[in-house]
């Protein structure tokens, strides 16, 4: 199973402190359980995750199952992903999210997996990456603390035109599940 997998369910980005300095915190649902579920450990000193182990780029899923969610003003749509200024705002932020999440689990126990959201605007230049919804099957004491290590990720590029709303700025987000399992 490759690192990155598309996930169309996940529109809305949780807030979370950066690991960089104080923030708000992330709050998960609470389960009620009879016992808790197994913890998934941080990697040993020189075992590295699948999803660490290669640069994140969309080049698997580009025109596959990999879909975007465009924003042109009030309009909502749902798109395959384009070569272009779609693609290019994506792949901005992907590498330094990837340097965060793994940075992370380096230093702690670290879910199964993390759904994450990647939101960018060509047209302005900046890319935001950030955890998405938590799954409510996933150990909240486990994940939340490492939802809040990964933070927001943000990445700056050459503007550029998307011709996707027209003459309109088009916002993008960008839906991925990263496997963090061994």
């Amino acid at each position: 199973m490759p690192p990155l997998i598309p996930r169309l369910s996940l529109l809305l980005p949780l807030t979370a402190c950066a690991a960089s300095g104080p923030g708000p915190v992330v709050t998960a649902p609470a389960l009620v359980q009879a016992a808790p579920a197994p913890r998934a450990s941080a990697p040993r000193h020189g075992e590295m995750l699948a999803a660490c182990a290669l640069p994140w780029t969309l080049e698997d899923v580009e025109g596959g199952a990999g879909r975007v969610v465009a924003v042109c003003g009030g309009d909502v749509r749902r798109l395959d992903l384009e070569a272009g200024p779609m693609t290019r705002s994506i792949e901005a932020v992907l590498e330094p999210g990837r340097a965060r999440v793994c940075a992370c689990a380096a230093r702690m126990a670290a879910p199964p997996y993390l759904d994450l959201v990647v939101t960018t605007s060509p047209d302005e230049g900046t890319a935001t990456l950030e955890p998405g919804e938590t799954d409510e099957e996933q150990d909240a004491e486990l994940t939340a603390p490492f939802v809040a290590c990964v933070g927001t990720v943000k990445a700056s590029f050459p503007r550029s035109h998307a011709d996707t709303c027209g003459q309109d700025r088009a916002v993008f987000k960008y839906p991925l599940r990263v496997e963090l399992s061994k």
